[in-house]
């Protein structure tokens, strides 16, 4: 018997997306069944996983963060998969595709909370002696299928866009914004900096761990693809959605179309993710104490200012442009 041959809707043809949706795919069934890293501490050494994370969290009654990491990690990334697909297929009117797309968009990167959650054990058990994460190959796995859905929802969404462009609007005081975006880009620096977290066992030796010294410790631990990664959704994106490089770009373009500096926004801001690390801080916080015992410093306090400060006023710039 000959099955039938499934098409695409008229308006995706094209390989590209449903080739990295199936990539995706295939990454995220990988990851669920592979260890992120293997844990030491002493002589007695353990994998971590995705599984391991939820049980460990689940057994100590902590239900709703139990919760939000199987949410977020281990069914988000297969319903943001699944919603594509039915965009791909025509399964959703193309009256509603924009705003499915933009959805997909900005929930997308919350899948990244179990990853950054390794991120802060492997900095904190850089250079260590009784205790050393290293990563395994489900860590690189997991990693990629949620980079490359977030590229693939990046293009279909800007696709959309440059199909119904909306009008492009005039920055409005810019002495005002920017005293702003200095103001937010000094804050932000400074976030990067100081340290969050610092190491309190008498087996250990003490340092301070900031988000630069967390990317060090990725590159330092053989990690160096998740490095990067996380390079540009901790800094690099963040940075651009402050405001101050989409204001440079918004002044050399003033006369021109701005289409595409606004999906530039658009894109910095949904993959800036000092939100996502900051709940994976906070969830270390709370399961990580069997790890290594920390108190939290200055850094925490002021993430947590930036954050405050940072979405409305990254709202109000993407708006602008």
């Amino acid at each position: 018997m000959r099955l039938p041959r499934i098409r695409l809707a008229p308006r995706w043809r094209g390989a590209f997306a449903p080739t990295m949706l199936a990539v995706s795919f295939t990454l995220n069934v990988i990851a669920l069944s592979l260890p992120f890293m293997d844990l030491r501490r002493g002589l007695s050494t353990e994998p971590y996983s995705l599984f391991a994370s939820v049980r460990f969290l689940w057994d100590s009654k902590l239900y709703v963060l139990a919760a939000v990491v199987v949410a977020f990690s281990m069914v988000f990334p297969f319903l943001k998969l699944g919603v594509m697909t039915l965009v791909l297929f025509g399964g959703v009117r193309a009256s509603r595709e924009r705003r499915t797309l933009e959805l997909v968009e900005r929930y997308g990167k919350w899948s990244m909370l179990d990853v950054f959650l390794v991120c802060i054990m492997l900095a904190l058990a850089n250079d260590q002696f009784w205790i050393d994460a290293e990563p395994r190959f489900g860590l690189v796995c997991f990693t990629l299928a949620i980079v490359v859905s977030m590229l693939t929802s990046a293009r279909m969404y800007g696709r959309l866009n440059r199909e119904s462009p909306r009008p492009p609007i005039e920055l409005q005081h810019p002495h005002w914004l920017t005293l702003g975006q200095l103001t937010l880009l000094a804050l932000l620096v400074t976030v990067l900096l100081v340290p969050f977290l610092e190491i309190d066992d008498w087996l250990l030796e003490d340092h301070a761990v900031s988000i630069v010294s967390t990317i060090h410790g990725l590159w330092a631990s053989g990690a160096r693809a998740l490095a990067i990664i996380a390079s540009v959704f901790l800094a690099v994106a963040p940075l651009c959605a402050s405001g101050t490089v989409v204001a440079i770009l918004q002044l050399a373009a003033r006369h021109r179309d701005s289409v595409r500096l606004r999906q530039f926004a658009q894109l910095s801001r949904h993959w800036a993710m000092l939100d996502v690390f900051a709940l994976a801080l906070g969830i270390f916080l709370v399961e990580g104490n069997e790890f290594v015992s920390t108190d939290l410093t200055w850094g925490a306090f002021l993430l947590a200012l930036l954050l405050a400060l940072y979405w409305p006023a990254a709202g109000w710039y993407e708006r602008r442009v």
